[in-house]
């Protein structure tokens, strides 16, 4: 109801009651319509006190202004295509149009905000890597500021979130936006393996996503170094929207050593319609060998066959069988046998190896495969033999009697979770089950003999340092897979969750970036892997200029560093791991700012009264309280003339 409605109803009950009361009530005395008068002023003033102004000052009473301007860095670019001016001009020039001859707060804000004295606006330099805005209402309403302009070119990260809080405070908000609606597609995440072998295939998924582009046909191309695939069409997505493309490129060549090599995404089309983002860039080392998990059989059986695809899956990089099938003469499980493998080549795979497994006799595993079994972070032994198993500091005794079973629930452990639900009722018992001594491992499966016998352990995990080792003492293990059913789940959730447990902390990698894709104005971060200590942190261009460096005296455990602009870069890092010394050089490459891809910006920032009113305090709640005096002291004067006139 409007407010000279609802005076004009306060007006018409106060008379109405008023003269009910005076005409039906009381007494024909003289005087009377004077008490009347006061009686119906006391009414009307109390009715409508909700509506009726307050006694403030007028200065303080109009409303007060305040400027929030936008700093982020995609304030940098032009207004519009092809312009020569950029957006902060533009802001700047709105800003002194707005301010007039009136004294009006400024604040900028980006990832924070801050005060801008009048005259220092030309000097405000757009560099933030957000446009947050929540906290710019909020300590603006705080200073007494209850109409707002919001200079951005619209690319707000809060803009819902600014909105509600707008509507809350009751302040009246309005976004000046100084820039057209920009269209353009962007590489949002570029995915690929950290590691590839040459002869292999490498698998990168690249996802866009675009702003008023929606059905054009794309051509996007991807190389890796020299190696390049013919550029494929792709449906640009709708706004807001994400398209994935995905590629498989074959990796020539047959490296002798590791090597870097850069993995480029392109969008090829006119820089015009697509803008900053368009191209994405990682770095994968090339290696001579597959760098997932080597299985190598000294004592072949059916194990191989079946433990392989659960490898495969659970490790990155794959997994890769080799076969001793005579003294010196090797095959490679799962290629066509065309005159056998080198024991050279044999040798290289191991080496290159993140996890080792080794299947045969421990008494008769070659030197070469003893000493790299001791020294490699994550190593599973096939026990098939007695004997002493290398870096584990457990002996394999003898063949046990009887028929051994497993038994499920399994106990409580690191790998317990990949086998809840599994069961071993109805599963044969093991063809070989030989005992084990030495202390420190940990049970992950546990036999039992006859069903109702003692139990023994099936697998034992040892950790010496950051290696990590898992001795298997059974045999025959292979025909729960062949049975297919609850066998394969057990067969599987047992080797995967194993896999998965030597591989979780690897010493191999010392230092790595904790984010392999950063952007322009994000602060760097490196892991180190425990037992890394006294770091050195270098981080040059791609022309070998230093850009940064680090130095920090004993154990570390990560390393922060500055924000770079895009583009190329590497960094060296070098110190102790345990007591042996490390260094390793990394490229990587810095995409260009969040601020700079196209964003969706939504509809405007703008609170109008109506909008703020819903959200304020009702209006009865807090009205004036000079009416509710002036009630109280005509209702007296009622009351001593009344006394005077002679009623009661």
């Amino acid at each position: 109801m409007s407010a000279w409605l609802w005076l004009a109803a306060a007006a018409a009950v106060s008379i109405a009651a008023t003269a009910w009361w005076y005409g039906r009530r009381e007494e024909r005395v003289r005087g009377r319509g004077l008490a009347a008068l006061l009686r119906g002023l006391a009414l009307f003033f109390l009715l409508s006190a909700p509506w009726l102004p307050g006694f403030a000052d007028s200065e303080r009473s109009r409303p007060r202004a305040a400027i929030l301007l936008d700093v982020s860095s995609s304030m940098r670019r032009p207004v519009r295509s092809g312009a020569a001016d950029s957006r902060i001009d533009a802001a700047r020039r709105a800003t002194v149009e707005l301010l007039g001859d009136r004294q009006v707060r400024i604040w900028s804000f980006g990832d924070r905000v801050e005060a801008i004295a009048g005259g220092a606006i030309d000097s405000v330099t757009p560099s933030a890597p957000e446009s947050r805005v929540v906290e710019a209402i909020e300590l603006a309403r705080a200073s007494g500021a209850d109409t707002l302009y919001i200079l951005t070119d619209g690319e707000l990260s809060d803009r819902e979130a600014a909105r509600r809080l707008a509507r809350r405070l009751g302040v009246h908000v309005r976004e000046v936006r100084v820039a057209e609606k920009k269209q353009g597609l962007a590489i949002r995440a570029l995915r690929a393996p950290r590691a590839v072998a040459a002869g292999d295939s490498l698998t990168a998924e690249a996802e866009l996503t675009a702003v008023g582009r929606a059905g054009d046909t794309l051509r996007v191309r991807v190389a890796l170094g020299e190696d390049s695939l013919d550029a494929r069409a792709l449906v640009a997505p709708a706004d807001a929207r994400i398209a994935t493309a995905r590629f498989r490129i074959p990796v020539s060549g047959a490296a002798d050593t590791s090597e870097w090599r850069p993995l480029d995404v392109i969008v090829e089309a006119s820089p015009s319609r697509i803008g900053p983002g368009a191209s994405a860039r990682s770095w994968v080392r090339v290696t001579p060998e597959p760098t997932g998990a080597v299985l190598i059989s000294l004592d072949p059986d059916w194990e191989s066959r079946f433990m392989a695809p659960v490898l495969d899956r659970s490790v990155p990089g794959g997994c890769r069988v080799f076969l001793q099938v005579g003294q010196g003469s090797w095959v490679e499980g799962g290629t066509r046998p065309t005159g056998g493998v080198s024991e050279a080549r044999v040798r290289a795979a191991a080496n290159a190896a993140s996890m080792l497994v080794v299947q045969g006799d421990p008494a008769a595993v070659p030197p070469w495969l003893r000493s790299l079994a001791a020294r490699s972070p994550a190593v599973m032994h096939l026990a098939r033999g007695s004997g002493a198993l290398a870096g584990t500091g457990l002996t394999v005794e003898g063949v046990l009697a009887g028929d051994w079973y497993a038994e499920t629930p399994a106990p409580a452990g690191p790998v317990s979770a990949h086998l809840l639900g599994a069961s071993a009722a109805g599963l044969p018992p093991f063809s070989v089950f030989r005992g084990v001594v030495g202390a420190g491992g940990t049970s992950v499966l546990e036999a039992r003999l006859g069903r109702q016998g003692s139990t023994r352990p099936i697998v034992l995990l040892v950790t010496e340092g950051e290696r990590r080792r898992a001795a298997v003492l059974a045999e025959g293990g292979w025909r729960w897979a062949a049975r297919g059913g609850e066998g394969l789940s057990l067969y599987r959730g047992l080797y995967a969750g194993i896999a998965r447990w030597l591989g979780e902390r690897r010493a191999d990698i010392p230092v790595e970036l904790a984010d392999r894709s950063p952007r322009a104005g994000d602060s760097l971060r490196w892991r180190a892997a425990p037992g890394v200590r006294d770091l050195h942190v270098r981080v040059e261009d791609a022309s070998g200029t230093a850009l940064w460096a680090s130095e920090t005296s004993g154990s570390v455990r990560s390393v922060s560093g500055p924000p770079l602009g895009a583009g190329d870069a590497r960094f060296t890092a070098k110190g102790l791991s345990g007591d042996e010394p490390f260094q390793l050089e990394v490229p990587f490459y810095v995409g260009v700012s969040r601020e700079d891809l196209p964003v969706v910006v939504g509809t405007p920032l703008d609170v109008y009264p109506a909008d703020a009113e819903r959200e304020r305090t009702p209006p009865g709640s807090d009205p004036p309280v000079w009416p509710f005096a002036l009630s109280i002291a005509l209702l007296c004067a009622e009351w001593l003339w009344r006394r005077r006139s002679g009623l009661r």
